[in-house]
Parts: structure tokens; sequence; C-alpha cells
């Protein structure tokens, strides 16, 4: 038998967070007017509303959504992601630190000698 359902409702072995929900709850608790909302992202409360019931949302809407309500669903949804994958930001995070680490090696050394050229020349000085 064919599934006849559309693609992006078939969740697989990773479910996927009920976007409309998340929205309807946050809109509930930071008590966010719809219709204002509606205004402002150029819609008719009723698209608002029905956004609201949507399991998935195109990414373009939320962005419009997380802009208007300035809240970061985004990063909400990928805080719920099951796998964690590396990101680029992730890889350039871990570059900085590992840079720094080394500079903070670098000075350390670099005042252990200074330390000990100091010490050197206490004892020609006599104090």
């Amino acid at each position: 038998m064919i599934d006849r359902r559309k693609k992006h409702k078939i969740q697989g072995s990773y479910g996927y967070p009920h976007i409309g929900n998340r929205l309807q709850t946050y809109f509930a608790e930071e008590k966010i007017n719809k219709a204002a909302l509606a205004r402002e992202l150029g819609v008719t409360s009723s698209v608002v509303s029905r956004y609201l019931t949507q399991q998935s949302l195109q990414l373009g809407i939320l962005w419009k959504i997380s802009l208007a309500t300035k809240h970061n669903f985004m990063a909400e949804i990928i805080e719920q992601f099951p796998v964690n994958y590396e990101t680029k930001k992730d890889r350039e995070k871990e570059t900085l630190l590992e840079e720094k680490d080394i500079l903070l090696r670098e000075k350390e050394d670099k005042i252990k000698m200074l330390e000990a050229e100091l010490a050197v020349y206490r004892r020609i000085v006599g104090k």
C-alpha cells in the first residue's frame, strides 16, 4: 500500500517538535497579540491562527515570526535536535580556544623565563 501522507508529515526514527504548538505556548506565555503579529507579518489573523495548528512551518515563516516576536525559535528548535552535529561555528570556536591556550602557555613560559632572569639579577645585585 502506498503512503499518501505528505512527506514532511512522516516522522522518521527521530520525531520533530510540533512548531505550531510551540508557537501557541509561547504566544500564550508572552501574551502575544495575534492580530498585531499578523499586521507586522503582513498576513491576516486567520493565517497566524493556522500557523499555530501546523506541525511544520517553512523556514521563512518561522524566521519572520522570530524577528517579529524578538524570540529565537530557530535556536529553540536546534536545542531539541536529537543528534549533536558539529557546525562551522563550533569548529571556529574550538580553534580560537586552542589558539588562546597556546598563547597562554607561551606567556606562562615567558613569565617563568623572566622570573629566572630576575632571580639571576637579584643574586648579582645582592638582594
